[in-house]
């Protein structure tokens, strides 16, 4: 008996069929995987602004703690995202932040210089490099505003035309202090963990939430660059998953866009409408 042991092994590799299989598998996990890491992906984009919230509001209490419970009411009567350069002064005064923390990280796109600094009107597309400095004078500061990836729920220093629907008509106010926040014609207090200060923003084109664009609120960014304002924290192409909100005693919590209401729109135009 020999053996032959110079014959070589002839090499079998894959065939179409098991190329395929493989290929099914893997695209079959894939389709498994991806909506698990877009929900971890999400959930930490609510981490982020979660904390992006309570910076902004311990930058506001301190300066409360600095001047009576007072806080420092916002210059300028516009979208409740308007907020003056000077208000946002105090809480980069700290030197703890940076303006990244004025922005939602689920709209990546609102951070930008532009909206940073648009009480300038740069044109659309100027780069940060061409920028100018920024305005120094007090008076300036305060007319001037910036656009922000939140709502901030200060009253303004003359007060607000209109205060936020609310069922009761009573209890949704403007926040002018820490310490003495009151329903209207009462001496009851708002308890400062039912009294929102800073939320998510949520937009929309109209006040019916079924029929709703929150990707197409129309504001001045549409009026000067042809941009929509939309919404935080999106579940699909036009419809919000809900928001963060920071209440006046420190906390934040989410809440589900099946548990907002539209609240507020600026002198009576029905687009934006703005939810929390």
């Amino acid at each position: 008996m020999t053996c032959n042991y110079g014959a070589q092994r002839v090499k079998r590799g894959f065939t179409l069929i098991e190329l395929l299989v493989v290929i099914s598998i893997i695209a079959l996990l894939l389709s498994i995987l991806m909506p698990a890491l877009g929900v971890v992906r999400e959930q930490g984009r609510r981490m982020v602004c979660a904390q992006n919230e309570k910076n902004m509001g311990l930058g506001l209490f301190v300066y409360a703690n600095d001047n009576d419970g007072k806080l420092p009411m916002n210059e300028v009567d516009r979208w409740l995202f308007d907020v003056s350069y000077w208000t946002t002064d105090i809480i980069l005064k700290t030197g703890a932040f940076d303006r990244h923390i004025f922005y939602c990280p689920s709209w990546k796109q609102r951070d930008n210089i532009l909206f940073w600094r648009y009480g300038e009107n740069f044109p659309l597309g100027t780069p940060e490099s061409a920028l100018t400095p920024e305005p120094t004078a007090e008076a300036t500061r305060k007319d001037y505003h910036r656009i922000m990836g939140y709502y901030w729920l200060i009253d303004t220093k003359g007060g607000r035309v209109n205060q936020p629907m609310d069922p009761d008509g009573l209890t949704k106010r403007w926040v002018r202090t820490t310490t003495s926040t009151k329903i209207k014609g009462s001496d009851k207090p708002i308890p400062p963990a039912t009294m929102e200060l800073i939320t998510d923003v949520t937009a929309s084109d109209g006040p019916n939430r079924e029929t709703a664009d929150f990707t197409r609120a129309t504001g001045g960014c549409w009026t000067r660059w042809q941009v929509y304002d939309r919404s935080n924290h999106l579940k699909n192409s036009t419809k919000p998953s809900g928001g963060n909100i920071l209440f006046l005693d420190g906390h934040v919590t989410w809440r589900q866009f099946a548990e907002m209401e539209h609240r507020w729109f600026y002198n009576q135009f029905a687009n934006p409408c703005m939810w929390w």
